[in-house]
């Protein structure tokens, strides 16, 4: 088998939905980094890009976001993808 690596970009918008109770940045700071994770997640480690985004953002969002961080994104749901995949070759 041959691999052939092919450059790819989205553009568009990913709806996610978060807990209520977080502040506007903590709440778009952990939608952010779980559709980045999800959309990445690849065939050999999918949980990899997900592990990854969970430690940045229970690194990065307030102390009350924190506590609750690993329940928080494990209610998350990515509600809708609208946009286009396109290569850039």
């Amino acid at each position: 088998m041959a691999q052939v690596d092919v450059s790819v970009q989205f553009s568009g918008t990913v709806s996610v939905q978060v807990p209520d109770r977080l502040s506007p940045s903590d709440a778009t700071l952990l939608a952010t980094k779980l559709a980045l994770a999800r959309i990445v997640a690849t065939c050999e480690n999918p949980d990899a890009p997900e592990d990854d985004a969970f430690t940045d953002y229970s690194e990065k969002c307030s102390h009350q976001a924190w506590r609750t961080s690993e329940a928080d994104w494990d209610r998350c749901e990515v509600s809708g993808v609208s946009g286009q995949w396109t290569t850039t070759t």
